[in-house]
């Protein structure tokens, strides 16, 4: 949890929200992340700690029995950037959300990308434009 907890702080950093540089939760996040680990999503971490991918499950603002697995944070330490860390750590993140679509723990999945992300087609693994989200402090 340590590592987890320190990269989370990076990933906030690097969100470009100065809100959140300054109003950071410890004991928020990790009380989230421990609902990820106990079954409401997951969270995925490299086997040496270069970045991690965390998923949540909630249920659809339209019908609380539809349920939605969102990816909520996807961080690699910037000298891994240009390596398979946060491809490797996003096609596990895909596979396991097909699992929970195929088991009907989730009807929808979403993921999404941050102005710093790479270019990432995500047509390829058939999702589909939802939305672009914009923000102000």
């Amino acid at each position: 949890m340590p590592h987890l907890i320190e990269m989370m702080k990076s990933y906030a950093d690097e969100a470009g929200i100065e809100t959140l540089k300054q109003n950071q939760n410890e004991g928020h996040v990790r009380a989230l992340f421990y609902e990820m680990i106990k079954g409401r999503g997951f969270v995925l971490i490299d086997d040496q700690f270069r970045g991690f991918l965390a998923a949540y499950v909630t249920s659809n603002f339209w019908n609380g029995s539809v349920k939605e697995l969102h990816e909520v944070a996807w961080w690699v330490i910037p000298e891994y950037r240009d390596t398979s860390v946060g491809g490797r750590l996003w096609l596990r993140f895909n596979k396991l959300a097909q699992d929970m679509v195929d088991q009907k723990r989730v009807q929808i999945v979403c993921t999404s990308l941050m102005p710093n992300s790479p270019d990432i087609d995500y047509t390829r693994y058939k999702f589909k434009p939802m939305q672009a989200t914009f923000f102000r402090e």
